[in-house]
């Protein structure tokens, strides 16, 4: 194996590393649609997503435990299935007036 298979060997197993190193667990993607069905609840829809990104990385690390930083940029169709699933859910049975609000975004 000469050097170039070998970095190139290396580069995508840091890469893949990396990838793993940003999932989210289950429990993390419950946290993300809670917060994040709550504050539409509470302030709605256009609101929420027309914060600025400073204030709902204020409002998110304040109002859970998690870090602004842990919420995927590029998230699996897993990840984004579960929590839009588990948002969706919550949206319909606290605040259904929101939900094409939601739905449109």
């Amino acid at each position: 194996m000469n050097r170039f298979h070998l970095s190139l060997l290396l580069l995508c197993s840091l890469l893949q590393g990396v990838a793993q190193a940003n999932t989210t667990t289950r429990e993390q993607q419950s946290v993300i649609a809670r917060w994040t069905g709550e504050n539409i609840c509470e302030i709605g829809t256009d609101r929420l997503y027309s914060l600025p990104e400073e204030k709902v990385r204020q409002l998110f690390e304040s109002q859970t435990s998690m870090r602004y930083d842990e919420i995927p940029i590029n998230p699996t169709a897993s990840e984004r299935n579960r929590i839009t699933a588990q948002l969706t859910g919550y949206i319909t049975t606290v605040c259904p007036g929101e939900l094409e609000s939601y739905r449109k975004r």
